[in-house]
C-alpha cells in the first residue's frame, strides 16, 4: 500500500465542483423532460407563420403606449424567437445527454444521503466488495482509510470472512462510509466527458432563455423611467 499510495492524488478540485449532482437538479426535472422533444416538434411549435396569432409580439403591451420611440426593442420579435428555440433545443440535447451517461444511482436518489438511507439496509458483504472495486479505480484516495478499518473489502479475503465481520458492524459505519465513497466516485470521478458537455449546454441554454428577458426588463425600465421623467415635466 505504501508503493501505491505515493502515485494516488488527491481528488481534483473540478471535480468536487462540477459533478452529476451539480446537474441533476435540472436534468431530472419535468422542465428537462419536455425540452427533450425540442428538436422534434420546436419547428412546428415555435416557426408556424400563425403563431404570432397567439404569442403576439412577446411584450407587445408596450408598443400601445406613448413611447415617442424612445424605447424602441432592443431584439427583434424574429430574434427574440430564435433565441428563445436555441435555448430551448441546448437544453434539450443537454437533458438527453444527462439522461444518456449520469448513472442511475444519481438520476434515482436526490442526494448522498437519500442513497445512503436507501441502501444501507439492503447492502450485503458481497455488494460492498463490488462497490469497492469501483472506489479503487476511480477514487483511490479513499481506499486507505476503508481498508485499515475493513481489510475484508479486498478480494483475497473469503466472502464467508467478509460476511462475518460485517456483521460486527453494529453501528453501520462501515456500510454508511462505502455507500458515500461509491456515491461520491459515481457523481465526481463517473463520465467526465459528458458531465462537462451537459454543464455546457446547460450555462449556454440558460443565457440564451435570458437574453429575450433581460431585453425585455431593460425596455419596460426605459419606459418607467420615461414615464417617470414625463409626469415629472408636466408637474413644472
Amino acid at each position: 500500500m505504501g508503493t501505491k499510495k505515493s502515485i494516488w492524488k488527491t481528488e481534483h478540485f473540478w471535480n468536487r465542483l462540477l459533478n452529476w449532482q451539480m446537474v441533476r437538479g435540472f436534468g431530472q426535472s419535468a422542465p428537462a423532460t419536455l425540452t427533450m422533444a425540442t428538436p422534434f416538434i420546436g419547428y412546428a411549435i415555435l416557426y408556424h407563420a400563425e403563431i404570432e396569432i397567439w404569442l403576439g409580439s412577446l411584450g407587445g403591451l408596450l408598443d400601445k403606449g406613448n413611447l415617442l420611440n424612445d424605447c424602441d426593442q432592443l431584439i427583434s420579435f424574429p430574434m427574440r424567437l430564435n433565441l428563445l428555440y436555441c435555448g430551448i433545443l441546448l437544453l434539450g440535447i443537454g437533458t438527453i445527454v444527462y439522461r444518456l451517461f449520469a448513472p442511475v444511482e444519481i438520476k434515482t436518489t436526490r442526494s448522498i444521503a437519500d442513497y445512503v438511507m436507501a441502501n444501507i439496509d439492503l447492502v450485503t458483504a458481497r455488494n460492498l466488495r463490488s462497490m469497492f472495486i469501483t472506489i479503487k479505480s476511480r477514487r483511490p484516495d479513499a481506499v486507505d482509510s476503508l481498508l485499515r478499518r475493513a481489510p475484508w473489502l479486498e478480494r483475497d479475503k473469503s466472502l464467508k470472512t467478509a460476511s462475518d465481520a460485517l456483521k460486527q458492524d453494529e453501528d453501520n459505519q462501515i456500510r454508511i462510509d462505502v455507500l458515500r465513497s461509491y456515491y461520491s466516485a459515481l457523481d465526481r470521478n463517473t463520465g467526465r466527458t459528458a458531465v462537462k458537455i451537459v454543464t455546457v449546454f446547460f450555462v449556454l441554454g440558460f443565457i440564451l432563455l435570458s437574453i429575450p428577458g433581460v431585453a425585455f426588463t431593460a425596455r419596460v425600465m426605459c419606459t418607467i423611467s420615461y414615464d417617470l421623467g414625463s409626469g415629472f415635466s408636466e408637474q413644472q
